[in-house]
């Protein structure tokens, strides 16, 4: 049943019983607490009454004379008085309306002290007793009143609670009621506000009210979650676009060679060129499907699994795994590194972008010419210059040339396997070491490419 209630209801019914209970056991210790300070406030009383009455007593020679006016004098109701002599048996001297309900047990008398009062509750009756010496004779005074205050007092206190008790508890609780409304308000703003939120329109964020609290951090959580959704949701449209354009090409191409081989029957010269055709479009697209999944990699890289790593051996790398590739596109590579230079970053992605750029200018290389590459520092900054003499960029294309699957030269980027992503990738990687990269260019001259790091830099 409680679990089927909302946190509203479940709230205000907790709120209900807790006050219900602490009203409860106030209402309780109140009423022994009174009951005890009335209690003690009437035995104060007798016990005035009774050494004044002992007093008179003792300044009196002749008992028979006594009279007891002190329910008068001290404007205190009922009051009964009993005057005893202790004998063989209790002899009563004089008393005033003395119950007779009260006990009068000689036996009990004797284990009383000289001097000392004693306080007793019999039937509904409070009784203070003292038991003294007068011309070595034993006397006893009792005084008795009923309980008729303290049961007044008590019994009005009861009416006030009866009373007092669920006017508070209404009070509370729709006070309770009102907090716990203006409390939730928000999370349901919130609730309000995310069911708004649909798959294809993740652009739209809580509205926070700055103030600090908990619920203003729930929604700034809430809207850091929204906006890693989006940039996730957004690098899967992306990927989507991007393999589908770009696939879309070669698989037109492989459907168009079978469909054409199909048509009659061929020589085996003519179904291993359509085989051959057809291996080096699956090649192309899966080489566009890895560079796709390794640029939404790339965007994923934490800075934490960085470390220090030494640039120029980086570079003496990568020229190393090149030198193959000039050498048979005849093209010399020239290094000149003049400092060693360390950044934070991960050497792997760092190499992988410097060869993107590196197998760029030996591609679009003369034959016989150079690939130059200095690396320096300079106003604490490390730079990496890659210049080669190609065939150059067109001032137009220097614009796209870091979009995805854009090609300066559609046809020999082609033939060289390439996919249009690499100076993407190396564009990110640069990035993520909150490096940059430009290129400067001349079309028949060469290109110029400059990286830049900052000494020391943290990704």
């Amino acid at each position: 049943m409680m679990n089927k209630l909302t946190i509203k209801k479940k709230l205000l019914l907790y709120g209900f019983i807790i006050q219900t209970l602490v009203l409860v056991i106030f209402s309780i210790s109140l009423h022994k607490s009174l009951e005890l300070a009335t209690l003690d406030k009437l035995e104060n009383t007798l016990r005035i009454v009774l050494l004044d009455i002992a007093d008179d007593i003792l300044e009196h020679n002749n008992f028979d004379d006594l009279t007891f006016n002190e329910e008068d004098e001290y404007k205190f109701e009922p009051l009964y008085i009993r005057f005893s002599k202790v004998d063989k048996e209790l002899k009563i001297i004089k008393e005033i309306d003395f119950p007779k309900e009260i006990s009068n047990k000689f036996e009990k008398i004797n284990l009383y002290q000289n001097d000392i009062i004693y306080f007793e509750q019999e039937n509904s009756f409070i009784i203070s007793k003292l038991k003294f010496n007068i011309n070595n004779e034993l006397y006893i005074l009792e005084i008795a009143t009923d309980n008729k205050n303290l049961n007044d007092t008590l019994e009005n206190l009861i009416y006030i609670l009866l009373f007092i008790i669920p006017i508070i508890l209404i009070f509370t609780t729709v006070g309770g009621y009102f907090l716990i409304y203006k409390s939730f308000h928000p999370v349901e703003q919130i609730i309000k506000n995310l069911k708004e939120i649909k798959v294809k329109d993740l652009t739209k964020r809580l509205q926070r009210l700055e103030n600090g609290d908990e619920i203003d951090s729930l929604s700034s959580e809430i809207n850091n979650l929204l906006q890693r959704l989006e940039i996730s949701f957004d690098k899967i449209y992306q990927f989507s676009s991007d393999a589908s354009h770009e696939l879309k090409t070669p698989l037109t191409i492989i459907r168009g060679e079978i469909e054409i081989a199909l048509r009659k029957d061929r020589s085996n010269d003519e179904y291993r060129e359509t085989l051959k055709n057809c291996l080096d479009e699956v090649i192309i697209i899966q080489q566009t499907v890895n560079d796709l999944l390794y640029l939404a990699k790339i965007e994923e890289q934490n800075s934490l699994n960085y470390e220090e790593i030494y640039l120029d051996e980086v570079i003496l790398e990568s020229i190393k795994e090149l030198k193959p590739f000039a050498k048979l596109k005849e093209v010399e590579i020239q290094s000149n590194i003049k400092d060693a230079s360390t950044i934070k970053g991960n050497s792997k992605l760092v190499k992988i972008a410097i060869n993107n750029i590196l197998k760029n200018a030996i591609s679009f290389s003369q034959k016989e010419s150079k690939v130059l590459i200095n690396s320096f520092i300079k106003d604490e900054s490390i730079y990496i210059v890659i210049k080669d003499f190609g065939i150059g960029i067109s001032e137009d294309d220097l614009k796209k040339i870091f979009e995805k699957f854009y090609r300066t030269d559609k046809s020999r980027n082609k033939n060289s396997g390439g996919t249009g992503l690499g100076l993407s990738i190396s564009q990110k990687i640069i990035h993520n070491h909150k490096g940059t990269i430009s290129y400067e260019s001349e079309e028949n001259i060469g290109t110029k490419v400059t990286i830049q790091f900052t000494k020391n830099s943290q990704s």
